[in-house]
């Protein structure tokens, strides 16, 4: 059912943003005082990356009056949506630079950090939120603050081919800690991937949701989930059950980043057995007898390699024997992209009879940034 305007309508609107919102305004289910309450919005937008940033350009282009943007992330080539923003810089920095430049009536406030426990207070001065965050400490933290607050939240959830949506707000339904009562396996784009095509429609669509809860029109997904399947070509919605009373933390509390991201297998095997890029170049350049083995995929590793190491796929290890097929006379050395997936191998290896074997602590990566600046990043 559609829910109370958020916002109290801007008292004019300037012909220069008239005409920029033009389509929008004539349109009957927004109108003119729908469109005066979108000029007078103030939505926090957290995580500018893959899904966070078309939603923030959705919201400029829908005629928001004002954003804060909480993402310290630095600005990567996979963050640009439609070419922007660019320049360098993070995240946050970059879309509040380029909107300033293209929709002048557009108070942009870029906030350089983590969503935490700091910047949470934000969300008692903005109207809503709106969270594309693929890590689930965030997305609690998030669901916190906004029902302590009294606020809703989008939350845009991408998965590899898959993308889900939902309205969050507490004192109407369901929240996210009641469709995720325990935490959920993080999908991390950067070890699984992500259908670029498919966070951009997720960031329309929760700037979709963010205009209906603004303007009091339309029926937001507050007590439901929309679900795109791209692979299946199947778009459903569901209705999220539950509510009630939930445990939260009193004062608010973060977690660890990515927390549940690791195994606790995993954590324990990289605990005493994670070396660096520069260590592990010292032990190539001194002659260590190594057995270096790249544990991503065969694409991956066409990309961008080490030197002398074998391909082993992750999944290998854990549902076959490669693990038994590893020489026990030299120091085996495990790596990926960025240090998860080659944990969860070595959890495997050190189980099998490998006890001094060790992996590459931030993976691929940290060697590009620490010991081979030429070769290519993804």
């Amino acid at each position: 059912m559609p829910f109370h305007p958020l916002v109290e309508p801007a008292a004019d609107l300037a012909d220069d943003y008239v005409a920029r919102t033009a389509h929008q305004l004539i349109l009957a289910e927004v109108g003119a005082v729908g469109q005066r309450r979108v000029r007078a919005a103030r939505v926090l937008v957290v995580s500018a990356d893959e899904v966070g940033g078309p939603a923030i350009a959705a919201l400029a282009d829908a005629g928001v009056g004002a954003l804060d943007v909480v993402d310290g992330a630095a600005l990567r080539d996979w963050d640009r949506c439609g070419g922007v923003p660019s320049g360098g810089g993070p995240r946050s920095t970059a879309w509040a630079r380029a909107l300033r430049e293209t929709h002048p009536w557009l108070t942009v406030t870029a906030h350089e950090s983590r969503f935490d426990v700091a910047t949470a207070a934000l969300v008692a001065e903005c109207d809503l939120v709106v969270c594309g965050s693929e890590d689930p400490a965030v997305c609690y933290l998030v669901d916190d603050a906004c029902a302590e607050a009294g606020k809703p939240w989008v939350w845009a959830g991408l998965g590899a081919v898959e993308g889900r949506l939902s309205v969050f707000w507490a004192e109407h339904g369901p929240t996210y800690r009641h469709l995720h009562p325990q935490p959920p396996a993080p999908h991390f784009r950067g070890m699984a991937g992500a259908l670029t095509a498919l966070g951009a429609w997720l960031g329309a669509a929760a700037a979709a949701e963010a205009v209906k809860l603004v303007t009091g029109r339309g029926e937001p997904l507050v007590g439901r989930v929309a679900a795109y399947d791209v692979a299946a070509g199947e778009l459903s919605t569901r209705a999220l059950t539950g509510g009630g009373p939930v445990q939260r933390p009193s004062p608010l509390t973060s977690a660890p980043p990515f927390f549940g991201l690791l195994s606790p297998q995993a954590a324990e095997a990289a605990r005493e057995s994670t070396i660096s890029a520069t260590e592990l170049k010292q032990l190539i350049d001194s002659g260590a007898d190594l057995h270096i083995v790249d544990v991503r995929e065969a694409d991956e590793h066409a990309l961008v390699d080490l030197p002398g190491s074998v391909l082993v796929p992750k999944a290998r290890f854990l549902e076959g024997d490669a693990a038994r097929d590893l020489p026990v006379d030299r120091k085996v050395v495990l790596f990926c992209r960025m240090g998860i997936r080659s944990a969860e191998a070595l959890a495997v290896v050190k189980a099998h009879g490998h006890p001094d074997a060790v992996h590459l602590g931030g993976g691929v990566l940290a060697w590009v940034k620490e010991v081979d600046p030429s070769l290519p990043v993804y």
